[in-house]
C-alpha cells in the first residue's frame, strides 16, 4: 500500500466511524428517552397510569429529551473537535506533556531529537515537535490532524530505559501512524467518544451535587429523585461508552498491527521493535495523566487499564515480529550503557546491525523506500559545519542561519541595516555566518531548514513576527519573488502558522479529478518547463512531451507573459485541497517537469519539498530523480 491509497483508506475508515457513531447516538437517544419518560411518569407526575409503549411515543416529554440529548452529544462532540484543531500539541499538553528544548536537552533527551530528526529527514517532513511525559513506563504517540501540526509524545521511561534501535524502533512506530493516517483517525475518534459520555457526565453531576444537596431537604425536596435520575443517566451515558469503547479497541487494535509491520519495513530492524515491546512486559506502559484514557488508542502501548483493550497483546505483538522468541521476559535491573549512534564499537558486526536498522525513506515515488535512510540523514547531518549545528539549536543561531538562506550579496549594505533596525542582537550572528560561503548552504537548504524549524518553534508569537517581517524584507529587497524564495519561504511560513495555531487547515478536499485545477496545472507546470528551457518554443515542446507522458495531454501551454505571481499564488492554493487520488498525479507531473531538461537544480529540489508539503507528501531531503 503506497502513501496516497493509505491516506485513502484512513478517510474512508473515518466515515464508517462517523456511521458507527450515529449509530451509537441513535441508541443513547431511544435509551435516554425512554428512561426520562418513565421517570417523569413515575415520580414526577405520580401517574397511576401504566407506563407504555404508546404513552411513550406520543409523549411531548419523549421529543423534548430526545432534543436535550442530541444537542448535547453534539455540543459535546463539537467542544472536543474545537479543543483537537489546536493540533497535535493539544494533546500533549492535556497529559501533561513538557515540550523537549534542545537548548536544555540532557545527553538522552538529545539521542531522542537526534532520532527524530534523523526520521524526519529520511521521511520527508518537518521534525515533530517532541513531548516528554514524566512517567516512568514505557509509551509513546502521534498526535495531530495533518503531517503539519504533528508531535510525537514519549514517556521519561522510553527515553531513559531503551536502548537506541529500540527507541528507534518505537519512533518508526508512530511515523508509521502519521504516514497511514492513523494519526488524524485517532483525533476524530476522541471527539465523537467525549460527545457519548458526556450523557454519563452529566448524570454523575446530579447524583453528586444536586441530588445530595436536594436529599439534606428531606424527601419532599426530590433529592432522593435527583439521584434516580442521575443514576439512570449515568448509567446509560457510560453504557454509551461502553459501545464507544468498543468502537475505539475495534479500530485501533486492527491498525496497531500494521503499525508494527510498517515500523519493521522502515527500520529493516525487527529486534528494535521487538527488544521495546519486551521491555514493556517488564516495565509496564500504564499512563498516569487523569486524560490518559481519553487518549488510549494513542499509544504505542496499552496505556490505561480497560475491559476493551486499544492494542492487540503484547505477547501476540512480539510474535509477530519475532517468530522465535520463546516468551521469556529478560531481566532489565542492570542495564548496558546506551551508546550513540556511529559511536566505534569493537564489534564491526554488531555495528552493522546499526546501520541495518537504518529507517528506509528516499521515497522514489511516495510509499517507495530504500534501506539506508535514516543512515543517510545521520551523515547527512554530521556533515553540516560544526558552528552552523550549533547555531541551528540556539533561538538567535536559528534566525540567522534561515536569513544566511534568502541573502544576496548585492544587497549587503541594506540587508544590515534592516536586521540591524528589527533586532540588533541579531546582527552580530547573522554577520559571524555570513564570514563562511553563503552559497554553499543554500544548496543544503531543505537539510538546514529541517533541522532549523524545531529550534524556530521555541520563539515566542512576538519574536517570530519580527523575525517574518525580517525574511520579508530580505525577499522583496530585489523586487522579485523567485521560485526559490517562495519555496524556502512558504516551507517556514506553514510551519509556523501551524505550529502558533494561525494557519486553519482545509475543512474539505474539494477537487476530485485533475480537471478540476487543470487552468492551475497549466499555469505550474509552464512556469517550472519555462525556467528550465529558457524560451517559449522549447518550453512549448517539453510541456506537450511530460503532458503526455502523464497522461494529462489536454492540458496545454501557458506562455510566460500570461503568468503572474498572484495567479501563482492563487494556482497553490486551489492545488492543496486536491484529493489524494489526484495529488498522486500533481505530483507526479511536478517531478516529471522539473526534471524535463534532464537535472535538477537545488532550486528545483527546494521547490519540489515545498508542494510536497503543500500536498502533504512525505518526501526525503534525497531521493532518485531517475525513476519513471
Amino acid at each position: 500500500m503506497n502513501f496516497f491509497e493509505a491516506q485513502e483508506n484512513a478517510r474512508r475508515d473515518t466515515w464508517q466511524l462517523v456511521i458507527l457513531f450515529l449509530l451509537a447516538v441513535g441508541g443513547l437517544v431511544l435509551v435516554s428517552t425512554l428512561f426520562v419518560s418513565w421517570f417523569y411518569v413515575t415520580f414526577i407526575t405520580h401517574d397511576s397510569v401504566p407506563f407504555t409503549l404508546e404513552r411513550y411515543l406520543s409523549s411531548q416529554v419523549t421529543y423534548g429529551t430526545g432534543l436535550v440529548i442530541l444537542v448535547v452529544v453534539g455540543i459535546g462532540t463539537l467542544y472536543q473537535y474545537l479543543s483537537l484543531a489546536k493540533g497535535g500539541k493539544n494533546v500533549a499538553e492535556t497529559l501533561g506533556g513538557r515540550q523537549l528544548n534542545p537548548n536544555t536537552a540532557t545527553k538522552e533527551e538529545r539521542r531522542l531529537l537526534n532520532v527524530v530528526e534523523e526520521m524526519a529527514i529520511a521521511s520527508g517532513i518537518s521534525t515533530p515537535m517532541i513531548y516528554l511525559l514524566e512517567d516512568k513506563s514505557i509509551n509513546a504517540f502521534a498526535a495531530g490532524l495533518t503531517i503539519d501540526d504533528a508531535v510525537i509524545g514519549i514517556t521519561r521511561g522510553a527515553v531513559e530505559k531503551l536502548e537506541r534501535d529500540e527507541l528507534q524502533g518505537v519512533i518508526a512506530h508512530e511515523f508509521s501512524h502519521i504516514f497511514n493516517g492513523d494519526m488524524r483517525l485517532n483525533m476524530h475518534l476522541a471527539a465523537t467518544l467525549h460527545g457519548i459520555v458526556l450523557i454519563g457526565l452529566i448524570g454523575e453531576f446530579i447524583m453528586r451535587h444536586l441530588g445530595r444537596n436536594g436529599g439534606a431537604n428531606g424527601r419532599k425536596s426530590g433529592g432522593n429523585n435527583l439521584i434516580i435520575l442521575g443514576l439512570g443517566l449515568y448509567v446509560i451515558g457510560y453504557v454509551g461508552l461502553f459501545f464507544g469503547s468498543l468502537i475505539k479497541a475495534a479500530v485501533s487494535r486492527k491498525r496497531e498491527y500494521l503499525a508494527d509491520a510498517t515500523a519493521v519495513q522502515y527500520t529493516r530492524f525487527p529486534a528494535g521493535i521487538a527488544g521495546a515491546l519486551k521491555k514493556i512486559l517488564y516495565y509496564q506502559s500504564t499512563i498516569h495523566s487523569p486524560s490518559a484514557s481519553t487518549y488510549s488508542h494513542f499509544y504505542f502501548s496499552q496505556g490505561v487499564s480497560s475491559i476493551f483493550a486499544t492494542h492487540p497483546p503484547l505477547e501476540e505483538r512480539i510474535r509477530r515480529i519475532d517468530r522465535k522468541w520463546d516468551g521469556k521476559i529478560p531481566a532489565y535491573e542492570n542495564p548496558v550503557e546506551k551508546r550513540t549512534f556511529g559511536e566505534k564499537t569493537e564489534n564491526g558486526e554488531e555495528q552493522r546491525r546499526f546501520l541495518q536498522g537504518a529507517v528506509a525513506a528516499a521515497v522514489l515515488s511516495v510509499g517507495s523506500v530504500e534501506e539506508d535512510g535514516v543512515q543517510k540523514a545521520h551523515e547527512a547531518i554530521a556533515g553540516v559545519d560544526k558552528m552552523l549545528q550549533e547555531k541551528l539549536s540556539e533561538p538567535l543561531g536559528v534566525q540567522a542561519a534561515i536569513l544566511m538562506l534568502f541573502y544576496q550579496e548585492a544587497y549587503r549594505e541594506e540587508l544590515f541595516a534592516s536586521v540591524k533596525q528589527k533586532s540588533p542582537y541579531l546582527l552580530l550572528e547573522f554577520a559571524n555566518l555570513l564570514s563562511k560561503e553563503s552559497e554553499v548552504y543554500k544548496k543544503e537548504a531543505v537539510l538546514i531548514l529541517t533541522l532549523a524549524l524545531y529550534t524556530l518553534k521555541n520563539l515566542s508569537v512576538e519574536q517570530y513576527r519580527i523575525f517574518d517581517s525580517l525574511m520579508q524584507t530580505f525577499v522583496d529587497i530585489d523586487s522579485k519573488v523567485s521560485m526559490y524564495e517562495w519555496s524556502l519561504i512558504y516551507i517556514i511560513r506553514r510551519n509556523m502558522e501551524t505550529y502558533f495555531g494561525e494557519r486553519k487547515v482545509p475543512r474539505q478536499l474539494k477537487h476530485s479529478h485533475i480537471g478540476a485545477v487543470k487552468n492551475e496545472l497549466e499555469l505550474i507546470f509552464s512556469m517550472l518547463i519555462h525556467d528550465q528551457h529558457g524560451g517559449d518554443e522549447a518550453a512549448s515542446s517539453a510541456f506537450d512531451e511530460v503532458m503526455h507522458t502523464i497522461g494529462a495531454g489536454a492540458l496545454k501551454y501557458r506562455y510566460s507573459d500570461k503568468i503572474s505571481h498572484e495567479m501563482f499564488e492563487h494556482a497553490m492554493k486551489e492545488i492543496e485541497v486536491v484529493k489524494p487520488g489526484v495529488a498522486k498525479r500533481v505530483f507526479e507531473g511536478i517531478l516529471y517537469s522539473v526534471k524535463s531538461d534532464q537535472m535538477v537544480t537545488p532550486d528545483e529540489n527546494l521547490f519540489v519539498h515545498a508542494v510536497a508539503l503543500l500536498l502533504q507528501v512525505p518526501l526525503p531531503r534525497e531521493f532518485s530523480w531517475q525513476s519513471n
